[in-house]
């Protein structure tokens, strides 16, 4: 950035990318940031402390549906700095939409705004029938989408007629059809749903030397997010929901909430994420900022190294392809579907099997598995080993061998 004076709010890190611009319904633009370091996105802001608490303080008087609630609750925002409650954040991106929508929003179109109202009123709906933050941002995004590519919600030919060809995968697509379904039901209309078939597709499985370079070449916050995932393979938004008291550092143990009908768990983890935690800042409840932030402040950092290390392989690694790597290693270890299905917290067994298939064709040829190779000479030096991933192989000349794949 060109002005070194401005800092992260959350890390206090001056390494920043200018994240767009957010324009005002009064004319004016605002600046975004993005921290190369943490990946928190903020708007730049010139106003005075104190206005930034009574700021806040105004926050706690607001209703949920408030359109003064929804401009001032963004991420980056005074109250999300303060910690103030955060039920509004679910549909902030609806916000973003009204305040970039160029001549429409100007013009203030009863249509446009009536649009907007009856996703607002959806969403309220969902958080009043006890759904969580989580699936009202996505439906908060999905609907969102439509209205930012001009199709009509309200009528469900304009939907079926993009959906058909929208360039995303099918998958995806039975995503928005389930989605836009929930939508309708709200409004008492139907459609008949479109269904798109999905191809199953075998996931991408890196080296560990692959997994390990993005992790050394990312920020603090963002190598521990992927350090965790790495550890655990928790799911994304399992582990942007950990808060810091489910952190146990005693006994280097983490507690993962369930997420899309999963198994809550207990993972023990390494003494190095235990130190690499313990770093970070601590300002917020939640350990780690929203998964759209470390989204993009990830894909920055892996197209960087995919291009510094000549490797292109890494920019087939997402956040899930971590917990596809935890899933498949557990396997070859242990040779123990139900060890692994109860690591990832799968409630039916038939979702494990696919790493079954994995690593066996990743691992049939044993000519082809290269070893880490390291000797113990006490107790000490073999638990220090196995508590980095090594495994016991045999005795020689008094030294214990223990081998960890590369």
């Amino acid at each position: 950035m060109s002005d070194t004076a401005l800092k992260c709010p959350q890390c206090s890190s001056q390494r920043l990318y200018k994240d767009g611009l957010r324009y005002l319904a009064n004319g004016e633009t605002i600046q975004r940031l993005l921290c190369r370091n943490c990946g928190y996105r903020f708007s730049q802001t010139n106003c005075s402390r104190s206005d930034k608490f009574q700021h806040v303080q105004k926050v706690h008087t607001l209703i949920l549906n408030s359109p003064d609630a929804l401009a001032s609750n963004c991420q980056g925002s005074c109250e999300a700095l303060s910690g103030a409650p955060s039920a509004r954040k679910a549909v902030q991106t609806l916000v973003e939409v009204e305040s970039r929508s160029g001549e429409a929003q100007r013009e203030g179109t009863t249509e446009t705004i009536d649009v907007k109202g009856k996703v607002l009123e959806f969403l309220w709906h969902l958080k009043k029938q006890g759904c969580s933050e989580a699936t009202l941002e996505n439906y908060g995004c999905v609907l969102t989408t439509f209205i930012k590519r001009g199709v009509n919600i309200l009528n469900p030919d304009d939907v079926k007629e993009y959906l058909g060809r929208a360039p995303v995968k099918n998958i995806t697509k039975n995503t928005f059809v389930y989605v836009y379904q929930s939508f309708l039901k709200y409004l008492g209309l139907k459609w008949e749903m479109p269904s798109f078939q999905i191809e199953e597709v075998i996931p991408f499985i890196p080296m560990e030397l692959e997994i390990d370079a993005l992790i050394a070449g990312s920020g603090k916050k963002l190598a521990t997010f992927l350090q965790l995932l790495k550890e655990t393979g928790a799911r994304t938004g399992e582990a942007t929901r950990l808060k810091w008291t489910d952190i146990d550092f005693e006994r280097n143990v983490v507690r993962i909430p369930a997420e899309k009908g999963s198994k809550p768990r207990i993972m023990p983890i390494s003494q190095k994420l235990s130190i690499m935690l313990k770093t970070l800042p601590r300002k917020n409840e939640r350990i780690f900022p929203t998964r759209n932030s470390l989204s993009v402040c990830f894909f920055h950092r892996r197209k960087s190294l995919a291009k510094k290390l000549a490797n292109p392989r890494l920019l087939q690694i997402h956040f899930h392809t971590f917990r596809h790597w935890k899933g498949t290693m557990e396997y070859h270890r242990t040779k123990d579907v139900v060890h692994v299905k109860e690591i990832l917290g799968h409630r039916d067994i038939n979702s494990t099997m696919l790493y079954i298939s994995i690593e066996n064709a990743i691992f049939s040829n044993p000519s082809t598995e290269e070893y880490h190779v390291k000797t113990a000479k006490n107790v000490e030096d073999a638990c220090k080993l196995i508590e980095v991933g090594f495994e016991y192989v045999t005795d020689v000349d008094g030294f214990k061998i223990f081998r960890k794949r590369k």
